[in-house]
């Protein structure tokens, strides 16, 4: 699948996951997020024009390239999803990209003139592993005002703790223990989240993978069906050659005893033939003989 979208960044690290989401659409942008979550992106080349990478996609591993050209977002993947203007490989491509340079230092990142001159490209790090809540200081360290807003922040949180909608904006507070309280509560509200979404796209594959059995079985027994139907009608067919191969048999008996009877017939003509010749034979004997006797006897007085 290949698209091209007009795009106002003029490097591919400039495409932020906010902007990456209000192209695609909420959808499609939680599933890319969670397939960067899940590590399944590996980068093979990169640079702040040119994206290769691989995706490890529910039936296969997918192949992606992302280019950014004169104002053009070109994207490329070898998955068949329909979604568009891009699918969630390359969501999750972007993300990668966008949170690894964000790690790299400014004497490491590649300019897009070097990029389109050399086509070289940089090595991706591996993605650094989510980070661990800081440990919120146990110190009684905080204003009574700090506690009001984040009792307040925490009554219109609670509803929202755990399901797909966003925490409410952080309350305006000073660094110490009342901030550590919200930030630790909106980083396990993001695990939530994010194991809810694994959950929930489990489900899916499974409920997938059932139909498919199923789908799979119905058509082994149809097979199955079909192979005792065609079993039946071989030994059927296999009666009616043996009767055929029987008809045959006794077909070419009755020809040899027809030439036999032909052959009998044949030395009984021969044999009348030579009868024949000797009857008239004798006949012509006899009619010499009854010449003879008629000339010695004499005339009647």
């Amino acid at each position: 699948m290949r698209n091209r979208i007009a795009c106002s960044a003029h490097k591919l690290s400039q495409l932020e996951p906010d902007m990456v989401q209000s192209v695609v659409g909420g959808h499609v942008f939680k599933l890319g997020s969670q397939y960067y979550g899940e590590s399944r992106v590996r980068i093979l080349e990169s640079s702040e024009s040119q994206i290769l990478a691989e995706v490890d996609g529910t039936y296969g591993v997918y192949s992606q390239s992302i280019r950014l050209k004169n104002g053009t977002l070109i994207t490329k993947c070898s998955c068949p999803a329909s979604e568009q203007p891009f699918c969630r490989h390359c969501v999750a491509v972007l993300l990668a990209f966008y949170e690894a340079q964000r790690d790299v230092s400014p004497s490491g990142m590649v300019e897009d003139s070097m990029a389109e001159d050399s086509k070289e490209v940089t090595p991706y790090p591996s993605p650094e592993p989510p980070e661990e809540p800081k440990p919120v200081n146990t110190t009684f360290d905080f204003k009574f005002h700090e506690l009001s807003l984040f009792i307040e922040w925490m009554q219109s949180a609670v509803s929202t703790l755990g399901h797909e909608a966003s925490l409410p904006i952080m309350p305006s507070l000073e660094p110490g223990a009342v901030r550590g309280w919200v930030e630790a509560i909106q980083h396990v509200h993001d695990r939530l989240r994010r194991s809810e979404a694994q959950r929930i796209q489990s489900e899916a594959e499974l409920l997938a993978c059932q139909q498919q059995i199923v789908t799979l079985t119905q058509e082994l027994d149809r097979m199955t069906r079909e192979a005792k139907e065609s079993k039946v009608k071989c030994a059927h067919l296999e009666q009616e050659l043996q009767s055929c191969q029987s008809m045959l048999d006794k077909h070419a008996e009755v020809i040899k005893e027809r030439d036999r009877y032909i052959d009998q017939l044949n030395g009984l003509r021969g044999e009348l033939l030579r009868k024949g010749a000797e009857l008239d034979s004798l006949a012509a004997s006899l009619k010499q003989v009854s010449a003879a006797l008629q000339a010695v006897t004499p005339p009647p007085r």
